[in-house]
């Protein structure tokens, strides 16, 4: 493959990123050739030592992003920042997306406990207009009380663990991308 094929996929496989960051990239590997050709080798050598282009675009799209989630965290950007990590192969299918998806489900369900207390107390408020004794009308009060702020202190933890987690699996994708790129 020659210096103006592989840049030209490689182009052309970067496509997704801003230009500017595409321009860099693609600089980056014309002087890699320079550098290579000044040394005596040749530009299919050269080529052979990179790898292929596929393989190479997709892990400088997997880090730009997963940086890109860093900078600006959202749920599309951690998105696309699995997909990337996951396109790299089958290995990452299964050691990202089983752990995302645990996370995932954990915090569903902890949130799902958290919104149940927070509404319990209407249905026991609703109990409450009924008439009874006064020590029931007391303890149902109190369990509303307690219910709201069980609820309201679990919502708290879970945005900032929420938060953490995010942080802590953008760590971990940029572990599984350097890990397959051997560094």
């Amino acid at each position: 493959m020659t210096r103006r094929e592989f840049m030209d996929e490689l182009g052309a496989l970067l496509g997704d990123l801003p230009d500017k960051e595409r321009l860099d990239i693609l600089a980056d590997y014309t002087e890699h050739f320079l550098i290579g050709i000044k040394q005596g080798k040749s530009e299919q050598e050269i080529a052979d030592s990179l790898g292929s282009p596929q393989a190479l675009a997709r892990e400088l799209l997997a880090g730009y992003r997963i940086d890109q989630a860093q900078s600006n965290a959202s749920v599309g950007n951690m998105s696309r920042a699995i997909i990337a990590t996951i396109s790299l192969g089958f290995f990452n299918l299964v050691f990202v997306l089983g752990p995302l998806l645990g996370l995932v489900g954990v915090l569903i369900a902890c949130y799902a406990i958290s919104l149940s207390l927070l509404v319990a107390p209407f249905g026991i408020l609703l109990e409450y207009g009924v008439p009874a004794p006064s020590q029931e009308r007391l303890l149902l009060l109190f369990g509303s009380l307690v219910s709201v702020g069980l609820g309201g202190m679990l919502a708290a933890g879970l945005l900032r663990l929420s938060r953490w987690l995010y942080r802590l699996f953008l760590k971990y994708l940029q572990f599984n991308v350097q890990m397959i790129r051997g560094k």
